[in-house]
């Protein structure tokens, strides 16, 4: 048995790796106009709590993660493919990297909640 993404092919992977890769440019630069430029320069800890406490940045936040977890550790995963070759070893980092994206994704969200407490 060999290891491989689901679907077989990869080709959806493949894609959804360009659209994600699309999506965080897109939300980066919304982030950085709407954060940088527009928030009248209250980048400080008072305004980023401020702005946490509405729901609208806090599931901005928690999906730029999502998708920068997943983008991040599926390139990773794509590159390693290349060079593992025995089935024990894929095996091996597709849980390592599996078990980091889910234990990442965690520690932003209880990182993030408790933030929209605060102000």
């Amino acid at each position: 048995m060999t290891l491989k993404h689901p679907g077989g092919s990869g080709a959806g992977v493949w894609f959804f790796q360009r659209v994600t890769g699309v999506a965080l440019v897109l939300l980066l630069g919304l982030h950085f106009v709407l954060q940088h430029f527009m928030s009248g320069g209250d980048v400080t800890r008072m305004g980023v709590l401020a702005r946490l406490s509405s729901p609208w940045w806090l599931w901005f936040d928690v999906v730029f993660a999502a998708l920068a977890l997943y983008h991040g550790l599926n390139g990773v995963w794509m590159v390693t493919e290349d060079y593992l070759h025995r089935n024990w070893q894929r095996v091996a980092v597709w849980s390592l990297l599996v078990t980091a994206g889910v234990g990442l994704f965690a520690l932003a969200v209880i990182t993030l909640l408790p933030l929209t407490q605060v102000a």
